[in-house]
C-alpha cells in the first residue's frame, strides 16, 4: 500500500497527516495521525528557570555586603531550548517515516528551523521526503494544506 504523509511542523507543533484516496471527489483525503505540542515552546524562559540558581552576590566576594545579585550564567538558555525542541521534532519525524509502510512524505517546516530540522533527521527518513517547504503551515487547515504543495511543484 502506498503510504504517503504530509508533515507541518513550526517549534512547537508537528501535525503528520496520511493522504487517503477519497472516490467522491478524487482528491486526497489528509488523515490526523499524529499531534505533538512541546509545551516549553510556548513558555517564556522566566517561567523554566528558577529565579534562584546561580544567582550569586554582586561584589568583591565580602560576605556582608547586601544588594543586587549577579544574573548567573544563562548566557545560551534560548539556543540551547531551541536545540532541544530541534531534536524532539527530529525524533518524532525518523519514528514517523522509520515505518516500511510510508514510501513518500512531503513536509512544511516553519523558516526559522528549516535548515536545522532538515539536518537532524536521519539520512534514511530524509530520502522518502519529497517535497520541502520553507513555510509555517502548522497552523493552517487542512483542507487548505494540500493546495499549498500543489502550488510548489506548479
Amino acid at each position: 500500500m502506498n503510504n504517503t504523509l504530509l508533515i507541518v511542523a513550526d517549534l512547537g507543533l508537528l501535525r503528520a497527516y496520511r493522504k487517503t484516496p477519497n472516490v467522491a471527489d478524487r482528491q486526497p483525503h489528509l488523515e490526523l495521525i499524529e499531534e505533538l505540542k512541546l509545551e516549553s515552546a510556548h513558555q517564556k524562559l522566566s517561567d523554566q528557570l528558577t529565579d534562584r540558581a546561580g544567582r550569586f552576590p554582586r561584589g568583591g566576594g565580602a560576605a556582608n555586603i547586601s544588594g543586587d545579585l549577579s544574573a548567573g550564567e544563562s548566557l545560551n538558555s534560548e539556543a540551547e531550548q531551541n536545540r532541544r525542541l530541534i531534536g524532539q521534532l527530529a525524533g518524532r519525524i525518523n519514528a514517523l517515516l522509520a515505518d516500511d509502510n510510508v514510501t513518500r512524505c512531503s513536509i512544511a517546516i516553519s523558516g526559522a528551523i528549516h535548515n536545522q530540522l532538515l539536518e537532524a533527521i536521519d539520512p534514511k527518513a530524509r530520502a522518502k521526503i519529497g517535497q520541502v517547504l520553507a513555510s509555517n503551515l502548522a497552523k493552517t487547515d487542512p483542507s487548505e494544506l494540500q493546495a499549498h504543495f500543489e502550488r510548489q511543484l506548479a
